[in-house]
């Protein structure tokens, strides 16, 4: 006999919440399947810029390639990390994205707290995009804190210098945008 049939109004509004449990389920994997099963994740996603900057980062050997990397402070900013090892690993930002709003996609596993991105898992083989515009200039360290791992990167957020060639100096993996 059904909910509905009991005369019941606590027995009808359980089974509708049932309902919508199920049927909510359903959709999430049906969009989740239908974008290949990329995390769909945007936190006050920044606005485009026709000037952006792509900075690709390998992850091989346990290493991130290029480090350091040189970015420009008020420039939209593309890191692109390639997992090129065998094993999962993490990128871990300190300090330089705290507050700072952000786009994430690719095959990875962001996860968020309160002061922001805490900290993303990249699968072997996997693709991982963070896009955002560098607030403050400094130096800031990136790592993988899964155990044993002990991978560091580095960010130089600088100035934006009037050959831009400049302030991009330190790495051969950052590519303008047109």
């Amino acid at each position: 006999m059904s909910p509905l049939t009991k005369g019941s109004n606590v027995g009808a509004i359980m089974w509708c919440q049932r309902s919508l449990a199920s049927t909510l389920a359903a959709l999430s994997l049906a969009v989740l399947w239908h974008h290949g099963g990329q995390a769909l994740v945007r936190a006050s996603e920044p606005e485009a810029d026709t000037q952006a900057i792509r900075v690709n980062i390998t992850i091989k050997a346990r290493q991130f390639h290029p480090s350091p990397v040189s970015v420009p402070v008020g420039r939209h900013v593309g890191l692109i990390f390639h997992n090129q090892d065998v094993e999962l690993h993490a990128f871990v930002p300190t300090r330089f994205l705290e507050g700072v709003p952000l786009h994430v996609e690719g095959n990875g596993a962001p996860q968020f707290g309160e002061k922001g991105l805490e900290r993303v898992l990249i699968p072997s083989g996997g693709r991982e995009e963070i896009h955002f515009v560098p607030t403050v200039v400094g130096t800031f360290e990136y790592r993988c804190d899964l155990p044993g791992h002990q991978m560091i990167g580095t960010i130089v957020v600088e100035e934006a210098a009037a050959d831009q060639r400049t302030a991009l100096g330190h790495s051969d993996s950052v590519q303008e945008t047109p």
